[in-house]
């Protein structure tokens, strides 16, 4: 009896070994809820220590100056950037070696002032603010003629990589297109050269006719388990009509994106015991290549299997709950 199949990605072609049947490997897991550790007393990015975090890019307030409290969402620079605004745009190479300045823009969105207030928390119209600020920001950084990409990432827990508690998100903004960013890319003008449609699009009809990894269908939004999932309860929020760019999203749309990342992560943290979770806003390039082959959306991936010589050696993930049981779980 065939107990695991090796599902390709759609997509980006990418193979996953996903265990079918119900799922009964639960030593695969390590089920460890996120806990505070930092001292509130310590944290830079509380409200009024916003000398600490630096000095804000953007903020949501409701009136007064910048840099003090008074705030809800809060953008500064990331006081660590793996990019820099200086820098040059020419690649050096010797031999086959190849390298550029590490140019680009990295920053720090504060999505809450108060201490322990997970994202997925908040109330929607300040979730909705979060949205905002990301949407803004990239609006900004696309006037910058040497961006060509901008990533949204977010570290809930430290087992997902995130070295402060707060809750808050990263942006980064890359002179080229990212190698994640690429392969999606390729995909789809593939399937567009092929059949002169989107494949987000053809995807979400199948979906929607098929029905079993579809998690949430409201308003613009569909929340499903993608087909070749890396990880137990991995889910996509993908608008349902065409949509390359978050940059263009209405206030509307962030709003039902605002009400569906809450909802899916309170379902994920009630299925996983408040697991580690990264967070992902895949986005068209600025320069609008992508526009037709393209869908922005949202990755969520909860951090709950160990990473093996199997992904290293292979590149091939394991997912011990197939994407069908994952969706039937949390659209309970």
């Amino acid at each position: 009896m065939i107990t695991t199949e090796l599902r390709t990605d759609p997509i980006t072609g990418r193979m996953v070994a996903i265990d079918i049947g119900p799922f009964k490997r639960r030593d695969d897991f390590e089920l460890e809820p996120v806990r505070l550790e930092d001292p509130p007393a310590q944290c830079p990015l509380c409200e009024g220590r916003e000398a600490d975090a630096g000095n804000e890019i953007l903020a949501w307030r409701e009136g007064g100056p910048a840099n003090v409290p008074g705030w809800s969402v809060r953008v500064v620079p990331n006081r660590h950037p793996m990019l820099r605004i200086e820098g040059q745009m020419h690649v050096r190479g010797e031999g086959l070696l190849e390298s550029r300045d590490g140019l680009g823009a990295h920053e720090v969105i504060v999505e809450t002032p108060i201490h322990d207030q997970p994202l997925h928390t908040l109330d929607v119209d300040r979730l909705w603010r979060v949205l905002w600020a990301w949407r803004t920001r990239i609006q900004d950084l696309k006037r910058d003629s040497r961006f060509a990409s901008v990533v949204i990432f977010k570290n809930h827990g430290r087992a997902a990589g995130a070295r402060l508690d707060h809750a808050h998100s990263h942006l980064a903004a890359f002179p080229l297109i990212t190698p994640a960013l690429a392969d999606k890319l390729r995909g789809a003008a593939r399937h567009l050269t092929k059949s002169g449609k989107c494949i987000f699009c053809d995807l979400i009809a199948q979906e929607l006719h098929d029905g079993r990894r579809i998690i949430r269908d409201q308003d613009a939004l569909l929340a499903i388990a993608p087909y070749a999932s890396r990880a137990p309860f991995e889910t996509w929020i993908v608008p349902r009509d065409h949509a390359p760019r978050f940059e263009d999203a209405t206030d509307a749309t962030l709003l039902a994106l605002a009400a569906a990342i809450k909802e899916v992560m309170a379902r994920i943290d009630w299925a996983l015991e408040r697991p580690a979770c990264n967070v992902v806003l895949h986005t068209g390039p600025l320069n609008g290549e992508g526009d037709r082959a393209f869908h922005w959306h949202v990755e969520i991936i909860p951090r709950v299997t160990r990473v093996s010589g199997l992904e290293w050696g292979c590149g091939v993930h394991r997912n011990p709950v197939s994407p069908e049981e994952a969706a039937s779980v949390l659209r309970c």
